[in-house]
């Protein structure tokens, strides 16, 4: 970084957003080319950390990102930001000679000085999106959907490290009401209190032949090649309060990223120990959140009750 500029970019820790031991490992990973992001951003309240995100520099997309939310029921909820807040770079990764074993401030924000595109060594910049042709949208991680009530949260969702290439139908459609069910559930059965979540990547899409797909795969136009994921999941964990008498309750989703318009169905959640065992290489919540049961949300797997919340809540 400059000198003079006045950004730390020193260790830090964001071990608040795991339930259980921190920075999981998913399988087929390696620590080659990883770091570890604590997100936050530059002029909107600087120390405030608002998710965590191991990211593959090598493939420009994150592995998964890890984050907290706590929603009232009637909460006022904020609009979706602009699409320039995509604009903004980590500018923590942008002038690294080495990356970091341990966690740094990812510093969201515009990039002072120097060209933007010398901060696409190690993440996506937004004209890697740009006019993809390939109908792939910016999806995001750590959504902007469930963060609404908190307009820093919010806001903080708007970064590449915290977004991967995304079929528009599968984003705009199916996804979407998995992910708006996550935000209706907690509100009605846990709320005002805490939910650990992680959403995550795994393996790469394929063309029709079986090739691997990726944006920009040869440099087109100078913009950086950036990994379509083939697969996104998300995981969520309720641990239980025992001062109220209230179990914990988990549950999985893994849904494959392709351009075809899909139906969300109750039948596509599983276990979250049956989700550990098969993508991860450590395990990515603590054990009363793995052996946790559908639980309480477990009301909802049906396909009269999903069906209606969709209709009635997921349609917007």
């Amino acid at each position: 970084m400059e000198k003079g500029v006045g950004y730390n970019f020193g260790s830090v820790a964001c071990d608040q957003f795991f339930h259980g031991t921190p920075w999981p490992m998913p399988v087929n990973s390696s620590n080659l080319g990883v770091v570890k992001l604590c997100q936050n951003q530059i002029g909107i309240q600087d120390q405030t950390i608002v998710f965590a995100t191991l990211f593959s520099s090598t493939d420009r997309i994150p592995l998964y990102t890890a984050y907290t939310v706590s929603l009232t029921p009637g909460g006022k909820e904020y609009k979706r930001p602009s699409p320039e807040y995509w604009h903004r770079v980590s500018v923590g990764l942008c002038n690294l000679k080495d990356l970091p074993v341990s966690p740094i401030l990812s510093m969201i924000g515009h990039k002072p000085r120097r060209p933007l595109h010398e901060c696409g060594k190690y993440q996506a910049i937004w004209t890697d999106y740009e006019d993809n042709g390939m109908h792939l949208d910016r999806g995001h991680l750590c959504p902007n959907f469930i963060n609404s009530q908190d307009r820093t949260k919010q806001l903080g969702t708007f970064t590449l490290t915290n977004a991967a290439p995304q079929y528009a139908e599968f984003n705009e459609h199916s996804w979407w009401k998995y992910e708006c069910v996550t935000q209706y559930t907690i509100i009605n059965l846990v709320p005002n209190e805490k939910v650990f979540l992680m959403t995550g990547t795994y393996g790469n899409a394929v063309d029709e032949y079986g090739n691997p797909v990726w944006l920009n795969i040869n440099g087109e136009h100078g913009k950086n090649p950036v990994r379509v994921p083939g697969y996104y999941w998300k995981a969520v964990c309720y641990p239980g309060n025992t001062a109220v008498g209230k179990p914990a309750w988990a549950y999985a989703i893994v849904q494959k990223n392709e351009n075809k318009l899909k139906k969300a169905s109750f039948k596509s959640y599983i276990s979250l120990k049956e989700f550990a065992n098969q993508y991860f290489r450590d395990l990515p919540f603590g054990n009363s959140c793995i052996n946790a049961p559908f639980g309480e949300f477990g009301q909802y797997l049906s396909k009269d009750a999903f069906d209606n919340i969709v209709k009635h809540h997921c349609n917007g």
